[in-house]
């Protein structure tokens, strides 16, 4: 599965770095199926329930300037999938593309594509509100 979009921003590069470059924010915001998610450093794991099926998420956080990448692996007792969630920060502009390969692929893709939408639509206000939390 391949997804990609962009979304215009009014949020500095810095402040969006900051928010996007936190499990804590992106994850349980883009992925509603995430009910358990523990962050050590840039290493996150956590549990999900899609469709009654509780299952392990695992990764890793990787910054640069202008590019955040979320590395993981969803793990269903001996099923494995692997996948790519990155956010490109641009002046005024942030893309975001998700690669994903393995077990439930084809049936979670619609219901993955509507959580990305909905977290893009609530973008602005999340980040305002977000940065207002934390004084960014």
């Amino acid at each position: 599965m391949k997804y990609y979009t962009e979304i215009n921003t009014s949020h500095t590069a810095d402040a969006l770095s900051i928010l996007l470059s936190d499990p804590r924010f992106v994850l349980p915001r883009m992925f509603k199926s995430i009910k358990d998610l523990q962050v050590d450093g840039s290493s996150y794991h956590g549990r999900a329930n899609y469709m009654g099926l509780w299952h392990e998420i695992n990764g890793n956080v990787y910054s640069s300037m202008n590019e955040i990448s979320y590395v993981f692996s969803l793990r269903y007792g001996r099923s494995l999938g692997l996948g790519k969630l990155v956010f490109s920060l641009g002046l005024n502009k942030v893309s975001l593309s998700l690669k994903y390969e393995g077990w439930m692929e084809r049936t979670s893709s619609v219901i993955i594509n509507m959580w990305i939408k909905d977290f893009l639509k609530n973008f602005e206000e999340d980040v305002r509100l977000e940065r207002i939390k934390r004084k960014i």
